[in-house]
């Protein structure tokens, strides 16, 4: 890499109080080409030459850039050609302190190049319907960063040379790139990058943008950062980023008549799994909860064998319609497996060859709670009957599979339940439903029931007709009663 640094302070040296005067820079290529790779060589002369420039046009060379600070000598005033070159103590020191503060980050390098990498393993393109230097052109000044390319001036023109005219950069070469440096770059800028590959003038493919959604919000969250809709452009969203820590929720009341609430639900099946032993129950058990559900006053969307991409869109159209409801209900039977803590749904079209694969091919169950934490809905319910044995686990790594599903913290006002105990796996059954669900469907519609009674006598049924081999758990926040059917 090029120290803009060094070699500034070299140049104000050089030139010695007259940036106008020929200068000599044969010694400075000399000595910086030692360890630079080729094309670091052949873009070193333009970088010099941008500099020699910046100095001749008398601008003021007092600011950070990426990784470099840039002044004159401490201390030092130099006047050339109508501007200024300054550098007081005083002024270093805040610029330092400045750098300091701007260089914090709180994304972990590993959690960017997650994000990164997935762009080449989905194979979806970082710029979207864009070209390359558009997309570039609405984060920087591409006319005022310097070229890589000894024959252009400009970063504008050398991106459009080599990613339009030729083609011949990689899709990931402005992740690294010392102009962008995405991979590196302060939180505010990689973030601004993240949600501007979100942007409905950039991404119109909804399939791409759930997957995008996902891959960002499941990394960024370890961090204490998510992704949020802020506004909306015909119908399009826009996302922003959000430190989690700052966002507030006011759940109203979880009391009341089930006539004047508004319930949504969205349930799920899968039962004809494409790489992996069917299931015979969640079928029933969808159709099953679906009519229940109806009965008991909820708008229910059902899914049957929907494949990875119609699971994550129907889970972002459910996300939209919970704003302004009262109550949100996600039922899901079918195969589940937790991945270093974390529960996935596995839809029908999975294949999951190898671990690292379920981030992408399922849909982690988190999503879920945070739609429903993002509606602000009074109740929420994310109803698992999903702990049957991973199906996949042979081809997996030794040591990497755990049974069951993880243990996940419920949000306040929600209640999470489970099929089984975490850690442990449920059966299908041998009737029409799985004992589980058959469990509910015969206590929800039971008149007056508070629905803590309801699973501990959900609990008790599964316990007893599988001889307690099979504990249903739940992981509750609920801060007051509440009725299925009042």
């Amino acid at each position: 890499m090029i120290d803009r640094y060094d070699l500034t302070k070299k140049l104000l040296a050089l030139v010695d109080g007259n940036p106008l005067a020929n200068v000599d820079i044969a010694p400075i290529i000399a000595e910086q080409s030692v360890d630079l790779t080729f094309n670091q060589q052949k873009n070193l002369r333009v970088t010099i030459m941008n500099i020699l420039r910046e100095l001749r046009e008398g601008k003021e060379i007092d600011f950070y850039d990426g990784d470099f600070m840039i002044t004159s000598s401490q201390g030092e005033t130099f006047m050339g050609n109508g501007g200024k070159i300054r550098s007081t103590y005083k002024r270093q020191n805040e610029i330092e302190k400045k750098t300091q503060n701007s260089n914090a980050k709180k994304i972990q390098l590993s959690t960017r190049r997650n994000i990164l990498d997935a762009f080449l393993i989905t194979r979806i393109t970082w710029y979207g319907n864009l070209d390359q230097r558009t997309f570039l052109g609405r984060l920087y000044d591409l006319t005022h960063l310097p070229s890589n390319d000894s024959r252009y001036e400009t970063a504008s023109e050398d991106i459009q040379r080599h990613t339009v005219l030729n083609d011949d950069w990689p899709v990931e070469w402005v992740f690294t790139d010392n102009r962008f440096n995405i991979l590196h770059a302060p939180d505010k800028e990689f973030l601004d990058f993240l949600c501007l590959t979100l942007h409905p003038a950039v991404r119109t493919n909804k399939e791409e943008l759930t997957t995008l959604v996902e891959i960002y919000i499941n990394n960024l969250k370890r961090d204490g950062f998510t992704l949020e809709k802020s506004e909306a452009i015909v119908g399009h969203p826009i996302f922003s980023p959000v430190e989690i820590g700052f966002v507030k929720s006011t759940p109203g009341s979880t009391t009341g008549s089930v006539k004047s609430e508004i319930r949504k639900a969205l349930v799920v099946g899968c039962s004809s799994y494409e790489h992996a032993n069917s299931l015979v129950n969640p079928l029933n058990d969808a159709n099953g909860m679906e009519s229940m559900l109806s009965s008991l006053a909820f708008e229910v969307t059902k899914k049957i064998d929907p494949s990875q991409k119609e699971l994550k869109v129907a889970i972002d159209e459910f996300g939209d319609k919970l704003k302004g409801s009262d109550v949100g209900l996600f039922y899901f039977a079918g195969h589940g497996v937790q991945v270093k803590g974390l529960n996935y749904l596995i839809p029908i079209d999975a294949k999951l060859a190898i671990e690292k694969l379920v981030e992408y091919d399922c849909v982690e169950a988190g999503r879920l709670l945070a739609y429903m934490e993002e509606a602000r809905t009074s109740v929420n319910f994310l109803i698992l009957d999903a702990c049957r044995n991973n199906p996949f686990e042979r081809s997996w790594a030794r040591g990497i599979n755990q049974r069951g599903l993880a243990m996940m913290n419920a949000p306040k006002g929600s209640l999470i339940a489970y099929s089984t105990s975490p850690g442990n796996t449920a059966s299908d059954g041998s009737g029409n439903n799985g004992l589980y669900t058959e469990a509910l469907l015969n206590y929800m519609p039971e008149k007056g029931l508070p629905v803590t009674t309801l699973f501990q006598k959900v609990r008790l049924e599964v316990m007893d007709k599988s001889k307690e081999e099979q504990i249903p758990w739940e992981s509750t926040s609920l801060t007051a009663d509440f009725y299925f059917n009042r």
